[in-house]
């Protein structure tokens, strides 16, 4: 996508989300997210707010996850793309995780059994959410799943992606590599 259309579909989020923050992406940020194959936001957009339960009842919100480079999935466990890009965010998790960086993966119109089905027993290394009746993912707009979100430090949306992706690609680590460094 080009860096003027970008802009545009930034602005329509904005104005849609009705938060456009005045000012522009890192420099670099979206070139490097051009070359993961993800669109950057041009203006990066204030993303909604949300509060949904985690696989252990506790309920958190983009608040929890402030200061931190959030990559936010909408994801479901009967989904198969989203069955096998799964693995892939488990170990950008485990590569990149820590005070600076995590995955949060919300799953979307999925039951609390349906993922512990697929998870099979094993624990993700981020939380896993559940947005049953769809409220956040119509918040963030996306349409179907897998959908992914590259969030600052800020909570603000740097750069989006439909689509299944592969988190082990070095563009993508690169991408977030800088997105952690651009940070206050």
């Amino acid at each position: 996508m080009s860096a003027v259309a970008a802009f545009w579909v930034g602005l329509g989020l904005a104005l849609t989300l009705g938060t456009a923050i005045a000012s522009e992406a890192p420099a670099g940020l979206a070139e490097l997210a051009e070359a993961a194959g993800m669109d950057a936001y041009a203006v990066p957009l204030k993303a909604p707010r949300f509060g949904l339960p985690g696989l252990d009842g506790e309920p958190r919100g983009k608040q929890n996850y402030q200061g931190r480079v959030v990559l936010l999935n909408f994801w479901a466990s009967w989904c198969p793309p989203c069955r096998e890009e799964f693995p892939s965010l488990e170990r950008l998790h485990q590569a990149l995780g820590g005070p600076n960086f995590t995955v949060l993966a919300i799953a979307v119109a999925d039951t609390e059994e349906g993922v512990a089905r697929f998870l099979a027993g094993r624990r993700p290394p981020f939380d896993v959410l559940l947005d049953d009746d769809r409220k956040t993912a119509e918040a963030y707009r996306a349409a179907g799943v897998p959908v992914t979100y590259l969030l600052d430090r800020q909570g603000r949306l740097l750069a989006g992606k439909t689509g299944p992706q592969d988190w082990d690609r070095p563009e993508m680590r690169r991408l977030i590599q800088e997105a952690i460094r651009s940070g206050p």
